[in-house]
């Protein structure tokens, strides 16, 4: 473990905090540069909620920390740490933690810092988060920022390459298999707008057609339960009663968590199962509240997904062997994700009067079904790993060369570029956005609520503007009852945006 050593000339006497806090459905991981030099102890704080699948981030965040500490040729000075917080489904709370962040440690004054300690550099989060502090990096992951990020500059950062790719994608995957006849889910939010707006508006323009384009009900844990299951319940008629067999859902890391929701109402409300094909974007991921835990996941079947491109990294499969939660006493989530994921629990004075199954510490992940953990790394947890070793990297710039502009982070951000452990070349582009292309997914399920992510195409983001989908539709599995006839359209369309 490297120790932080003397820094004055480096840092002018003054400290220099970094913290990047990942935000995404149900924890906020939040990076520390420590000036001690010793590794934060992993700290769970109040209402920790884990889903299990998305363990997978943080320990992904915990990996890049642990060889970038080990790495004597990246910050040989620094040593990194971090923190975990709780956003529980929360937007007001993912934004009281980033006001947090800009006020002095210990006390709530938005915006105003009256100390030189834990001074924010930069931010990495999957919520567009409008932060004033000029001299704040931010990263996003995995969303595409898409109007306010615009004009922030230099400011922000996207962990996701041009979005536009991949709505291309998209639509040259639908003109290739003649799906000119679909239905449409998307966020009642700013970049589902656009979504609906511009991009399905060129997708009209060539030729594909749409029997609904509808938002999907919104999460939410208020008190108006009975209006958001009369929502539910309508949304998920109108899945069943569609004519297109393909449906487009563009959502966040959580969307996967309402259309399973939309697609359990039927079995309890003697509707018919009819087979569709989802196309999910690449801000998506599998998600899972714990009462879904038992619930099928044939819907998955076939479906496809884009991601952005991504490497194995096999060292990531030796760390993911390697953990034993009665070893690993400075993470403390590491025990609560255990006891989650195994259903049993850890020898206690509170537990020894409870009974129930005890944890032993020697349960493999690798027995665990994909829907709970996967042991290959998702294509967002890439984008953790990659954006940690983003910043360390651009703070080694300035540890080189320019020690005395703290502030010049953005520039060496949006500079940067280096081959991580994979070989794959990471850098941004001249508008702040991954310098990279995506990967098309085909989901092959299987009984026991385990899943296969099938690499079956791409999106090249060199590739010329008419042809940038490559796909290898021998290797694809489909659902059985898929018809796709039912979404090919013969007529042409006519001049309504919605219908043909």
């Amino acid at each position: 473990m490297k120790c932080l050593g003397n820094l004055e000339g480096l840092l002018n006497v003054v400290a220099w905090h970094l913290i990047l806090c990942c935000s995404y459905l149900d924890e906020k991981l939040f990076l520390k540069l420590r000036e001690e030099g010793l590794p934060l102890q992993g700290r769970i704080f109040s209402h920790f909620r884990l889903l299990t699948h998305h363990y997978q981030h943080i320990l992904a965040l915990v990996f890049a920390l642990k060889e970038i500490n080990e790495n004597p040729r990246i910050l040989p000075n620094i040593s990194l740490g971090y923190h975990l917080y709780n956003s529980g489904f929360s937007s007001s709370a993912t934004y009281l933690a980033s006001m947090e962040l800009l006020s002095t440690k210990g006390k709530f004054f938005p915006n105003y810092k009256c100390d030189v300690q834990d001074n924010l550099i930069a931010l990495i989060t999957c919520h567009f988060l409008a932060l004033k502090d000029r001299s704040t990096s931010i990263l996003f992951y995995p969303i595409a920022c898409l109007l306010d990020c615009k004009d922030q500059g230099v400011f922000f950062h996207q962990m996701f390459p041009d979005v536009d790719h991949q709505y291309k994608g998209i639509l040259q995957l639908l003109l290739h298999f003649r799906w000119t006849w679909i239905g449409v889910f998307y966020l009642d939010d700013d970049t589902g707008e656009r979504f609906s707006q511009i991009v399905l508006l060129m997708f009209s323009q060539s030729g594909i057609c749409f029997d609904f384009i509808e938002k999907f009900p919104k999460l939410s844990f208020s008190d108006d339960v009975p209006q958001m299951v009369e929502n539910g319940i309508e949304k998920s008629k109108m899945i069943m009663n569609s004519t297109a067999s393909v449906l487009i859902a563009h959502g966040e890391i959580q969307t996967m968590i309402v259309v399973r929701m939309l697609l359990f109402i039927p079995t309890f409300m003697d509707m018919p199962l009819n087979t569709k094909v989802w196309i999910m974007t690449a801000q998506m991921d599998f998600a899972s509240l714990p009462f879904q835990s038992n619930w099928d996941i044939d819907f998955l079947q076939g479906a496809i997904s884009f991601a952005v491109s991504s490497m194995e990294l096999q060292t990531f499969h030796k760390f993911l062997h390697a953990i034993n939660p009665t070893l690993e006493k400075e993470y403390d989530f590491i025990r609560v994700f255990w006891e989650r994921a195994f259903s049993c629990l850890f020898p206690g004075p509170l537990v020894d009067n409870m009974g129930g199954r005890i944890c032993t510490g020697r349960e493999k992940l690798e027995t665990l079904p994909a829907s709970v953990f996967e042991m290959s790394m998702t294509g967002h947890s890439y984008s953790v790993y990659n954006a940690v070793y983003a910043v360390a990297h651009a703070l080694h710039e300035i540890y080189l060369f320019d020690s005395k502009h703290r502030g010049r982070l953005h520039h060496y951000l949006r500079s940067v570029s280096f081959n991580n452990t994979a070989g794959e070349t990471i850098s941004f582009d001249e508008n702040g956005s991954l310098a990279a292309g995506f990967d098309i997914i085909n989901w092959v399920t299987f009984p026991n609520q385990s899943f296969l992510r099938v690499r079956v195409g791409s999106v090249g983001p060199q590739a010329p503007k008419e042809n940038v989908l490559t796909i290898y539709e021998d290797i694809i599995v489909w659902p059985d009852k898929f018809n796709q006839v039912g979404s090919m359209l013969i007529l042409e369309c006519i001049d309504s945006f919605y219908k043909c």
